[in-house]
């Protein structure tokens, strides 16, 4: 039995969940049911876990989220990610 689910997505990030979810001939909620199961079918949330879905995230994070004023924001300051982009940002200016 499906359950609706409410979830609050920044504009032009649904867009792009638009054109991917097209582009694979899915819905979103597939893509969000697909990624629970991939999750949850993980057997703990240790390192080798995490860097799994590295990659995956990395593409979906832009600098302005790091810069945030809320919880995701601190936890994303907290990453390797995070101290790269300050890195790079040094060294350019």
């Amino acid at each position: 039995m499906k359950t609706k689910l409410t979830l609050s997505v920044d504009r032009a990030k649904l867009a792009k969940l638009r054109r991917v979810s097209k582009r694979k001939g899915t819905s979103i909620s597939d893509m969000v049911e697909t990624m629970a199961e991939q999750v949850d079918s993980q057997p703990e949330l240790g390192p080798a876990n995490i860097l799994r879905w590295k990659g995956f995230w990395s593409k979906h994070i832009d600098a302005s989220e790091f810069e945030a004023d809320d919880r995701g924001g601190a936890e994303l300051r907290k990453t390797l990610a995070y101290q790269r982009l300050r890195r790079e940002k040094q060294e350019r200016a």
